[in-house]
């Protein structure tokens, strides 16, 4: 039970916490290379408590390896992810310059196609 686990400060390994620790290491590369993503509050589920978010998926198609994320975010310090955000990246394509998330986006570049993402706002109701 991943629940009593957790208590125990193992690992749960249930669903819930491996998407979230999925979640968790995509922000922490982006935070690392300079971009502003902020954390979610910690949510219990079932008894396992999981930091829910921004979650950020970034396809291989758009990065395969952490060494690619500086080509594909040039200006760090000009992204901006909310805690309540969800993203999905997708094409080999794909530049995102600057850009300030406040709900829902997803961004997909056909292969043979190119796209810059500058001075993007977006504030929706997000997917929640």
């Amino acid at each position: 039970d991943g629940a009593k686990l957790q208590e125990k400060g193992t690992q749960p390994g249930t669903a819930a916490t491996g998407e979230a620790d999925q979640y968790g290491a995509t922000r922490s590369l982006l935070k690392s290379s300079g971009c502003k993503v902020e954390e979610a509050e910690k949510e219990t589920y079932g008894g396992v408590t999981v930091v829910p978010g921004p979650q950020i998926v970034l396809k291989p198609s758009f990065v395969s390896c952490p060494g690619e994320i500086g080509e594909k975010f040039p200006s760090p310090e000009k992204v901006k992810i909310s805690a309540r955000s969800s993203l999905v990246v997708e094409g080999k394509g794909v530049v995102i310059e600057s850009l300030d998330l406040d709900g829902a986006l997803v961004i997909k570049c056909e292969e043979g196609a190119s796209g810059t993402v500058r001075d993007l706002v977006v504030k929706n109701d997000g997917w929640v």
